[in-house]
């Protein structure tokens, strides 16, 4: 059968993409008036041929909607299993996936599902379902709940409500810590739907770090008091640890002796009660602010120290990071930095350094 092929190429490819599939996850499906061919549980997206996808009979799948099933969770498994094996045509030996259920749900042909962590970053954000409204109004979003017959009788509930709604099918599926479907005739709607929901996600999330970003620095510098700030990213910067002492005089006399960890959904409001202790802890305001996981914000009173303190702090990182290659990272004696710090000649040295 030509849609066999079809679905066994587009099985493969998003298989074996680790944008989209990761250690055998993800399922796939094609259905036409009688008959659902639905990847089999424990086959590997990425390999598996178009005789390998289970064969089931739709009637049948429709039917355990009229079923009542037991309350008893495992007991209520259990029998959802048992008459899923039994919905499988003549000949069929293979245990079908766990969510055969929700692809007959579709009445586009071909299904994809998918757990890409681009998504992901969506289905498990905090704002992730009016995220979700907003982006993808023509979607149908599922809370977190039990995989199984109870997120397939959800959905189920869910996909006809936006049918009575709007008056069409959805063909995009999120589910909250979870993933996504998508539905389409052709294996090119699903090719349409799934590149149009991943550059959606990469220009919100731009530009939702950028205006992050922004904010970060214009925040930090009104708190402080402060004329310049700037940013820094890239991957040593993220994977910084600010929680050793510094590894020589010269980075306290620039930078501090201490830095402000902050997080990046940090709001104004927030930062101001974190630099407000960090200040009445070190009688001074940070000058390097380390965000989570994203970067750091260094500040200066002009443009002069904030690219000393930009220099002097990158150093650091490098320093830090070069480390591992002689055992790891040893920084300054609690009592050298706190002499370092209160030593004259230091104190000094940084208010030359200043212009002051």
């Amino acid at each position: 059968m030509e849609e066999l092929k079809l679905l066994e190429a587009m099985s493969n490819r998003y298989g074996a993409d680790p944008r989209y599939v990761l250690a055998g996850g993800g399922n796939t499906s094609f259905k036409n008036d009688t008959t659902l061919y639905v990847k089999g549980s424990g086959t590997s997206l990425a390999t598996i041929k178009a005789e390998d996808f289970v064969r089931l009979d739709r009637a049948k799948l429709s039917a355990m909607w009229d079923v009542t099933y037991s309350a008893n969770e495992a007991e209520r498994e259990s029998q959802v299993l048992s008459d899923m094996m039994a919905a499988r045509l003549e000949g069929e030996t293979r245990r079908p996936s766990v969510e055969t259920l929700l692809h007959n749900l579709f009445p586009r042909r071909f299904v994809l599902h998918v757990h890409p962590a681009a998504v992901n970053g969506m289905t498990c954000g905090v704002k992730g379902k009016a995220i979700a409204a907003k982006l993808f109004p023509e979607s149908v979003w599922v809370d977190a709940c039990r995989p199984g017959y109870i997120l397939a009788a959800i959905c189920r509930e869910e996909l006809n409500a936006y049918r009575a709604k709007t008056g069409k099918d959805a063909c995009l599926l999120f589910l909250q810590n979870h993933g996504v479907f998508f539905a389409g005739d052709t294996v090119e709607e699903i090719d349409a739907l799934v590149s149009g929901m991943m550059d959606t996600l990469a220009d919100y999330a731009a530009t939702v770090k950028e205006e992050t970003r922004a904010n970060l620095c214009a925040w930090l510098k009104e708190l402080t008091g402060v004329a310049f700030s700037a940013f820094l990213d890239g991957g040593d910067v993220a994977a910084f640890d600010p929680g050793f002492n510094s590894p020589t005089p010269d980075h306290i006399v620039y930078c501090k002796a201490n830095y402000l960890t902050v997080d990046f959904t940090a709001t104004k409001e927030e930062l101001a009660k974190q630099v407000e202790a960090f200040k009445t802890a070190n009688t001074y305001n940070p000058r390097v602010i380390i965000v989570k996981g994203e970067g750091a914000v260094v500040l200066g009173a002009d443009e002069k120290q904030l690219n000393t303190v930009k220099d002097v702090f990158l150093d650091q990182v490098k320093v830090f990071h070069a480390s591992r290659c002689f055992g790891g990272y040893f920084g300054m004696s609690d009592d050298l930095v706190d002499f370092i710090v209160n030593w004259e000649v230091e104190s000094y040295r940084a208010k030359v350094s200043a212009g002051n």
